[in-house]
């Protein structure tokens, strides 16, 4: 038994220096650079092999809206006993007027050393057909179809059981056919 432990304790201590010994990474990631104005796009800070403190993002405010973020998402793979780290921070942007953008460098702390991405540039152009596209990255904003998820007058709350199965249809059909309700038998004794 001591030996099984202390083998499992070598493995486990020849993975974590294995994960330390690759280097950190931090980048930036849009999901276009160019937008139509009235839309709007996603910008990932992408943290590899570290962990990160004190996450500092570039200042949006000036030229873009913030639809939704920061959102996180931390993952660890395992593969052949390689160890993988990889943490994003998201954020979906809507710029507030035509033109060329810069995203400033976002920086994070990863042990004793300050990692920063490279500034990137976003070019916002005129949209006067009103096209609506959206990014097609991963971590997409939650929307409701039916307004406030706290909106008691919408017809998903009228029933006190919220039937979802009826309610989730595949795509390209309009609805799903509700089930039969039963006839209960009462019995007067």
């Amino acid at each position: 038994m001591k030996g099984t432990l202390s083998v499992l304790l070598f493995f486990a201590a020849a993975t974590v220096l294995s994960a330390q010994r690759k280097e950190p990474a931090f980048s930036v990631k849009l999901s276009t650079d160019s937008v139509l104005m009235g839309n709007y796009f996603q910008v990932q800070f992408i943290l590899e092999n570290g962990n990160g403190t004190d996450f500092q993002e570039p200042d949006f405010t000036q030229d873009f809206n913030i639809v939704s973020g920061p959102g996180h998402s931390n993952f660890t793979t395992i593969v052949n006993g390689e160890v993988s780290q990889k943490m994003t921070i998201s954020y979906y942007l809507e710029p507030k007027q035509k033109g060329l953008f810069y995203i400033g460098p976002a920086s994070i702390r990863v042990g004793d050393q300050v990692l920063e991405t490279d500034p990137v540039e976003v070019l916002v152009v005129p949209n006067p057909d009103g096209i609506k596209q959206s990014p097609e990255m991963e971590n997409p904003p939650l929307r409701f179809e039916f307004g406030s998820p706290f909106d008691h007058q919408d017809p998903f709350f009228k029933d006190p059981f919220f039937d979802i199965p009826r309610r989730m249809t595949p795509p390209g059909r309009d609805s799903i056919p509700a089930r039969p309700k039963k006839k209960r038998k009462t019995i007067r004794i």
